[in-house]
């Protein structure tokens, strides 16, 4: 894991085809869209074994199609490459789920705290 930290690591994004559009133009170009959850879980594992992946950005929507029992539990406590899920579009977010509070829930530290 330590050589992982040592080189430059990408971003992939894993979701539906709006956003996927949206992370193409911010830059990501590991960018997938899964209409299946056995789609999204071959996908998913392909992604967590590469070694240039250091962040996994889900959707709500394709989280919830992951049915294998090992891949919920690697999105919940994998820490290289760290996996994020993010709100659908148009999804209702709730109060707690801003941006700051997706990072902390998924590293585990308040990033914007000066320490």
């Amino acid at each position: 894991m330590e050589e992982r930290v040592d080189k430059q690591l990408k971003i992939a994004y894993l979701g539906n085809s709006l956003l996927d559009t949206g992370f193409r133009i911010a830059g990501i170009t590991e960018s997938y869209v899964a209409s299946s959850g056995p789609q999204a879980e071959e996908k998913l594992k392909e992604l967590s074994e590469r070694d240039d992946i250091g962040i996994i950005i889900l959707t709500t929507g394709v989280g919830k199609m992951i049915r294998n029992r090992r891949l919920s539990e690697l999105i919940a406590t994998s820490i290289l490459p760290l996996i994020v899920e993010v709100p659908e579009l148009n999804e209702q977010l709730k109060e707690e789920d801003t941006l700051r509070n997706l990072i902390m829930r998924a590293i585990g530290i308040d990033i914007t705290k000066n320490v």
